[in-house]
């Protein structure tokens, strides 16, 4: 159940940052709105870890995770989210993007063997219905009208990369421990994103508070602490059971709108009543997987 807690609080500030993001890229590029994110959340996390931060020989043991997590899976998928922006719609990029549980399940099992649970399936089947059906508005019809390119392609580029990170946190992870790990992953992907920042036209300081405000919420809340207690509840959870989680982001992300002022629909209702569902199925096979490896002999 901990582990539980500790994904939905990584996909409440996640979705948060659809909002604060928003904000940020009014006045800056996504590059530049990216940075100042990580900047701010690499900070935050380098004052938690001041006192147990690791040596760096240990960092130099561990760097093939730092790296596979930090570089090709947090800037390789935000990268590539970006990218694909450029060139297709939010919506074609959300359906991509909500595959991730399935990819992540499909990554596990050809990569570790085995065969997927029935209900693990139906669960992800379920929760990735009930997105579909929130991102069209509870009209299905819209789906006739996508037209796929080469944006679609970057996402698709993206949803593997965290997809491979989601495997990479529980089998690199132990050694540094989850704070220390999130703290150098989330440095790793920081200076991904220096190099960018000399490609844009201009690189200001004297932005408004609107921006500084939201990159601070979003450097705090929705990177630091999202990503520390996502990879806490990935390696408790594993994979395969807690990447399901990401299709609640849609959910919180309409949730958030509501508060900020926007209706609520019927459609709203039937899309959370699936997404529950399919985290409830998944949850049930993994208490029960939980179960039969504590009484195993």
């Amino acid at each position: 159940m901990k582990g539980v807690s500790f994904l939905i609080i990584a996909v409440l500030f996640w979705a948060l940052n659809f909002h604060l993001g928003k904000t940020m890229m009014d006045y800056a590029s996504p590059n530049v709105s990216a940075f100042w994110r990580y900047f701010f959340g690499v900070a935050t996390l380098v004052i938690l870890t001041f006192s147990t931060f690791p040596s760096w020989s240990k960092i130099k043991a561990n760097f093939k995770g730092i790296f596979l997590v930090g570089f090709i899976g947090l800037f390789g998928f935000i990268f590539f989210f970006f990218q694909g922006l450029k060139y297709t719609s939010e919506m074609n990029g959300a359906l991509i993007i909500a595959l991730n549980p399935a990819t992540t399940l499909l990554l596990v099992y050809l990569l570790q063997g085995g065969k997927p649970d029935k209900k693990q399936t139906i669960g992800i089947v379920l929760a990735f219905i009930g997105v579909v059906y929130l991102l069209c508005k509870g009209n299905l019809q819209m789906l006739q009208n996508i037209d796929f390119n080469k944006g679609d392609i970057f996402f698709l580029i993206a949803n593997l990369a965290f997809a491979f990170q989601n495997i990479w946190i529980r089998k690199y992870m132990n050694d540094l421990g989850n704070l220390n790990f999130t703290a150098l992953t989330n440095l790793c992907c920081l200076f991904g994103f220096i190099p960018l920042l000399f490609l844009e036209s201009e690189f200001q300081l004297n932005l408004p508070l609107e921006f500084w405000g939201a990159g601070i919420v979003m450097g705090v809340f929705g990177t630091a602490l999202a990503y520390y207690s996502w990879n806490y509840g990935i390696a408790q959870l594993g994979a395969a059971n807690g990447a399901v989680f990401l299709n609640a982001v849609p959910l919180f992300v309409a949730l958030f709108a509501l508060v900020f002022g926007a209706q609520l629909f019927g459609y709203h209702i039937v899309s959370s009543i699936l997404i529950i569902l399919g985290l409830l199925l998944v949850q049930i096979k993994n208490k029960r997987s939980m179960a039969t490896d504590q009484t195993a002999p």
